[in-house]
């Protein structure tokens, strides 16, 4: 691992998040949370990985475990703000492809894509329990269901705004 890749920053601000965590193994999850905060474009780097896997004395593909199956956690760039766009059985049924293209009509990106500005990105996700409400999305820890297109529409544009920031 070569150091110079972070800046002596970043390899402060994980010390302070390992120290936090009480440089415990059992405590990845949380580490991983709290370094991919810190992170502009919203994403733990290899360079980041591979330092908490050496300060916890384990493997990197244990660091990459819970990175890939958490879908909080990512290894690769994202937007400010995570579109994600359930895809279940329930909002299948409910037409979740309306909104999908409306999205990526809105926003000129597709699945798995970020905005040219950074401020969105935008994919799939399991079910996040909104089946009541299909079709639904998340962003960030909200959750926007009975959804059509002139909705999902508004609600981008509010974000856009920055109304989401003064709350």
């Amino acid at each position: 691992m070569s150091k110079n890749l972070l800046d002596v920053n970043e390899y402060e601000e994980i010390d302070n998040i390992l120290k936090k965590h009480d440089m415990s193994k059992h405590n990845l999850v949380g580490i991983l949370l709290d370094v991919q905060a810190i992170s502009p474009e919203h994403y733990i780097k290899k360079e980041q990985a591979e330092y908490i896997s050496n300060k916890l004395n384990i493997f990197l593909s244990n660091v990459y475990d819970v990175i890939t199956f958490y879908s909080a956690l990512s290894d690769k760039p994202k937007g400010k703000y995570v579109i994600q766009v359930c895809n279940s059985t329930c909002c299948r049924v409910m037409k979740y492809e309306k909104i999908k293209d409306a999205i990526e009509k809105e926003l000129k990106i597709g699945i798995g894509e970020i905005t040219s500005d950074g401020i969105f990105s935008f994919e799939y996700s399991s079910c996040f329990g909104a089946c009541d409400i299909s079709p639904a999305v998340r962003i960030g820890e909200n959750v926007y269901g009975n959804l059509d297109e002139t909705k999902i529409i508004n609600i981008i544009n509010d974000y856009r705004g920055g109304i989401w920031e003064k709350q």
